[in-house]
Order: C-alpha cells, then structure tokens, then sequence
C-alpha cells in the first residue's frame, strides 16, 4: 500500500535562442479566485528545443573539501551567470533566468532574492551544467502543462509532440501533479508577477489551484489520501504568496493552512491520508514543509502544530532519533530517516544535536546511488544535508548533482528532452515522468531555493558540534 500509492500523492527561462511568445501582455495585480476568462481558452505556451549539451567532467565524488579553505565552487568549474540585469537578456550560450522579487524573509526566501543567484550557486557547489539541465526541465515541465493550467501525472502526454515521454503516473491526483509542476518554477524565483517567461504558466496553474479549492481549504480536488495533494499544493500557494505579495493568494494559503492545522491527530501529532487520521511519518513530512513555507511566507501558523508534531517523531524514532520509521513500531529506512531528520531541522533541533549528528553519518552511509534510483529519498536527504551545511554536504552534492546532471534525458529532437525517464526509480511506475523530473531537478536548485539552515563549520574541528546559525 505505502510502495504503491504514498509517494505519489507525496513524492514535487530563457535562454539563448529559445522563443517565448506569451499571451499574458499586462502586468496582473492579483489572482482571481477562478480561471481567467481568456487564459482559460489558452494553452501554455510551448518553448522551443533547447539543446543541454554534453556532460561536463567534473571533480569525483569522494573529494572532501575544508569549506573555509576552499569552497565548493572553487574546485568544481566555476559557473558564469547572467541574471543581474533588470531586464532579461540573452548573453553567449548560458541562460539567464532573470530578477526575482525580494523576499520578505531572507532567511527563507533570501537565495532567490533579485541578483543572488550566481552567488548561491557558485558558493553552494553548482556549475554551468547545473543551471543548464534546471534550464531544461523547466522547458520540459511548461511544455506539458495541460490546457487548463494544471499538470497531470497520467495526462500530460497530451502535450507531447512524439511518444519518447514514457512512464505515465499509476494515480489521478491533478492537485498534487500541479503542484509538483509548479514547485520548479518558484524555486527559481519566478512568479506571476515577475518579468520571467513562465509568468503565464504559473499564473495558470496557480488559478487551477484556487479554482478547485473547497470551502474549507482543502486543496487536494477530491482524491483519495487528501493530505499527501494538500500538503503540495500548499507549499505551491505558500511559495507563490512569498515570492508576489499576493493578497488573493496569500487568502487560499491561508485556509490551505488552517485545513493543515485541523487535520493533525490529536492524539499522536501526525497526519496520515485524510484528516485526523493516525500518523505516519511520509505525509507528516509534506504537512511540515508546507507549514515551514508558509511561516516563512508570513502566513499565520499558530498553535501547537510544531510541538505536537515533534511528539509524533519521537514514536518513530529509532537509535535515539538517528533513524526514523514509517509508523510506529516499524524499522527504519533511508527515505524516512531522510524525512524525519528534515523535520527535526524544521522543529528548531540544534545542528549539534546528536540526532542531526548522527543522521548525518547515516545518510553518509546510504550515498545516492545511480544503479537503485529513488528519487523520494535523495530529494529529502539532500536538503537534509544541504541544512547541514558542513563539509560533508560537498561529497553529497558531487555525487547526487552528478547523477542527476548524467541521467537527464538529453536528446534535442525528443519531446521527452530535459525530463527524466521514471521506468527505473523505486517510486517511479507510481508517480511517472511528472514527479520523477519535478523531484529530480528542486534538488539542483538548492543552491538558491531555501538558505541552510545552519552556518558551514569551522575548520579543524568535527562537523558535528559547529554552532548553529
């Protein structure tokens, strides 16, 4: 059942000589609570071949490296970036991504903040081929928007121009599908609002999304295990809110929160399939990051959802909080120790706590690995470890950057250019090419998406015990 379906409800530019003709020609204040009447009668604009080019070498994976010695940029090929000027602009073969609105909150929001992209990445530990294949599937996703300005996790082949996009999603769930879809485009700082070339796409899913929400908040569009669709959704609308400052969509984030808060277990503090469900620690993991993003957004998250919800990490928690299980009782796994150690870290958990501690060295046993792909896992461990921020986030980052950058699909005259094929992924017959890109490419984007959550430690001593941030 949790093999099955979980993940799927939970797995989520221009660029030189690309052509983008947008059908949105004015500047829009707000998000109406429905479909525009003419963006309704509209397909997303589809982007031209943008050929990713080959595979750069870059320093093997193993190599450790002193972060106050040298950082990761300094011995990976140092990334050039144009994405300063005020207005976007096509310089040589790089893509320039454009200015981002400035967060309120640069804590959270700050990496994509107008001007600091190139900063983020170079200092994080990306390269050109980085930014390249981000710029890919972000071409990918908007080309398979559906005509109603959702995305589909089964559908979406509608929108392809040959049959190379294999691997439809087991499960319906279009709330859950759009936000995934969404996710890439805010992480890359762009908005409805902003001067960027997706400005109509995100305009559109973010109305589908508004569109289908019910009274009550519910985001997930009536399908079954609502709370893994929610939970997605909401981090889209809380992204969305932080990066514009829109009042109609700071309003449907706001009740997607409070439907978060009431649907919590009273008893245990986690969050399962439907409201009040008992627990489990994969959908807890989704409901805590829609809560993080939306605190950082500025939205409203009163009450005792956080505390509660550490009350119910405990009854997972194994070896002393190093490892995590699915429910209670139940043995650990990579992919759930990932998730519950991101949860500590959005709890306040201190990085020299011996939970963060040795999780670490957990994750450092169970290295992403090219031949076992799972996409869920790697997805979390890498913010996990990029909050970690030590130098152990440099091997991480090399080998998971590497094998991502390496399996993107790459072939200029095919539909499925710039995604990745699922066929292969522990998750993937279930959540299809949708999620599998989605997911592939947000850790690519870390550099920038969310700022560590703790300061990288000092040289000479054990990068367990820096002091937090």
């Amino acid at each position: 059942m949790f093999r099955q379906a979980s993940l799927i409800l939970g797995a989520i530019v221009l660029i030189a000589g690309v052509h983008y003709c947008p059908s949105v020609c004015n500047a829009l204040d707000d998000v109406k609570a429905g479909p525009n009447k003419e963006s309704e009668q509209l397909a997303p604009d589809q982007f031209d071949k943008f050929d990713i080019g080959g595979i750069e070498e870059t320093p093997p994976a193993e190599l450790m490296v002193d972060p106050t010695l040298e950082s990761p940029a300094k011995a990976a090929p140092t990334p050039v970036y144009h994405d300063d000027s005020k207005v976007l602009e096509h310089q040589g073969d790089e893509p320039a991504i454009g200015p981002r609105p400035k967060s309120k909150d640069n804590e959270g929001f700050g990496g994509r903040g107008s001007g600091s992209r190139k900063a983020m990445v170079a200092s994080g530990g990306g390269t050109k081929r980085t930014e390249r294949t981000v710029t890919a599937a972000l071409i990918w996703l908007a080309n398979h928007q559906m005509s109603d300005g959702s995305w589909s996790l089964q559908n979406y082949t509608q929108r392809c121009k040959d049959k190379s996009c294999t691997g439809k999603g087991l499960v319906s769930a279009d709330a859950g599908a759009t936000a995934l879809g969404l996710l890439p485009f805010l992480a890359a700082g762009q908005s409805h609002k902003s001067k960027g070339p997706y400005r109509e796409h995100i305009l559109q899913g973010v109305q589908w999304l508004i569109a289908h929400q019910q009274p009550d908040g519910n985001l997930a569009k009536g399908v079954p295990q609502m709370m893994y669709s929610h939970g997605l959704a909401t981090i889209a609308l809380s992204e969305a809110f932080g990066l514009s400052g829109d009042k109609h969509i700071g309003e449907a984030a706001q009740k997607a929160v409070n439907f978060i808060l009431a649907a919590q277990n009273a008893t245990d503090g986690g969050w399962r399939y439907n409201p009040k469900d008992p627990g489990d620690t994969s959908v807890l993991g989704w409901q805590l990051t829609a809560l993080k993003s939306a605190k950082m957004a500025g939205l409203n998250v009163g009450g005792n959802a956080f505390v509660n919800a550490g009350k119910f990490l405990d009854s997972v928690a194994i070896h002393d909080g190093t490892e995590y299980g699915y429910t209670p009782g139940i043995g650990s796994s990579p992919t759930m120790t990932a998730v519950g150690l991101l949860g500590r870290q959005y709890l306040g958990t201190k990085r020299d706590n011996p939970m963060l501690a040795g999780g670490m060295k957990y994750l450092m046993n169970h290295l992403p690995d090219e031949s076992l792909p799972n996409v869920y896992y790697w997805y979390y461990a890498t913010q996990v470890m990029r909050n970690m921020n030590g130098y152990e986030w440099d091997t991480w980052n090399r080998k998971m950057r590497d094998i991502l950058v390496r399996t993107q699909v790459r072939n200029v005259d095919s539909c499925a250019n710039g995604s990745w094929d699922p066929e292969k992924d522990v998750w993937g017959r279930s959540g299809g090419r949708v999620m599998k890109t989605s997911l592939s490419v947000l850790p690519l984007m870390l550099y920038y998406h969310w700022m560590p959550l703790f300061k990288a430690e000092p040289a000479g001593n054990d990068s367990t015990v820096a002091k937090p941030k």
